[in-house]
């Protein structure tokens, strides 16, 4: 397995983990829920989830695991997670062509988290604190896997006031970059609307996050 690839693996499961075990309109007001709080309000109800005897039948496996891909996509901003993702190329798509794009990143995310998301949703997280300014904050956090410890900043912003994560860096490794880099290698190669047809033909179905 490359290095590559492993870094792949432990980025998916630090932001299953994490969301699940533990899991500029305006500025947050005092009272308002904090970045750490809103991660915290993800994971009781993913642990809601978990706990569901109903849920946890085995005929119910794939209804389980959408509900689960829906609780968490709800704390990511996957509209600004596309748009970091695709970096210069996203100012040159008209409104049409970025609601596509998002629509087929959420795809691909669902596609990629869909079969580990219950695997990694008891894995123990030790939060270690939290930074918050204009808008936008960091929550740092400490994973404790079977073997192994990773430690991982979430990236916030405050948005129609709730605070949705827009990128995870495990490990030093950023989500956002890590498919910045897959979509540039792609387009040095070949067109935008190849690009596209790459992704439509691996997305299964989307992932219930923010597409404003």
């Amino acid at each position: 397995m490359t290095l590559l690839r492993r870094a792949y693996r432990r980025l998916h499961f630090a932001v299953l983990a994490c969301l699940l075990a533990g899991l500029f309109p305006g500025l947050p007001s005092a009272s308002a829920e904090t970045p750490m709080q809103a991660l915290e309000t993800t994971s009781q109800k993913a642990i809601v989830l978990l706990t569901d005897t109903e849920l946890l039948k085995p005929e119910n496996a794939v209804q389980r695991r959408k509900a689960l891909i829906s609780v968490v996509g709800e704390r990511f901003s996957c509209d600004e997670m596309a748009k970091r993702s695709l970096g210069y190329e996203w100012v040159k798509l008209n409104s049409i062509e970025q609601q596509e794009f998002v629509r087929l990143f959420q795809a691909l995310l669902a596609k990629s988290y869909a079969a580990k998301i219950e695997a990694y949703a008891r894995q123990p997280i030790q939060y270690l604190g939290q930074q918050i300014g204009n808008g936008y904050a960091t929550v740092s956090a400490k994973v404790y896997a079977v073997k192994n410890e990773f430690l991982l900043d979430f990236h916030l912003l405050y948005k129609d006031g709730e605070w949705l994560v827009y990128d995870v860096v495990v490990d030093g490794v950023s989500q956002i970059n890590s498919y910045r880099g897959q979509f540039a290698r792609v387009l040095r190669f070949a067109s935008y609307e190849e690009l596209i047809e790459r992704m439509r033909e691996k997305a299964e179905f989307p992932i219930h996050a923010r597409a404003d």
